[in-house]
């Protein structure tokens, strides 16, 4: 878990950091600086948090089984259209 910062979008981050949360920017910039993945310092119990919800509500969550799912879509499903 963590947070993805890509140049542009930081600046929109920074900005509403200091509308929601005055000082956090400067916390943010001395821990972080221009890094552009953020790992939250809490990623294993986040991590448990959404495995234990997606498990109880029948969500896909490992990233291999994701991608083998996604491989079978196009043979499983037909393509819908807003214009047909």
């Amino acid at each position: 878990m963590g947070l993805t910062v890509r140049d542009g979008d930081r600046e929109y981050y920074y900005s509403a950091l200091d509308k929601h949360f005055p000082g956090m920017k400067e916390r943010y910039i001395k821990t972080y600086r221009n890094a552009y993945e953020l790992p939250s310092p809490k990623t294993k119990e986040l991590t448990e948090i959404f495995q234990r919800i997606c498990r109880e509500n029948g969500i896909l969550s490992d990233p291999e089984e994701c991608f083998r799912y996604m491989s079978e879509l196009p043979e499983k499903y037909q393509q819908l259209s807003l214009f047909d």
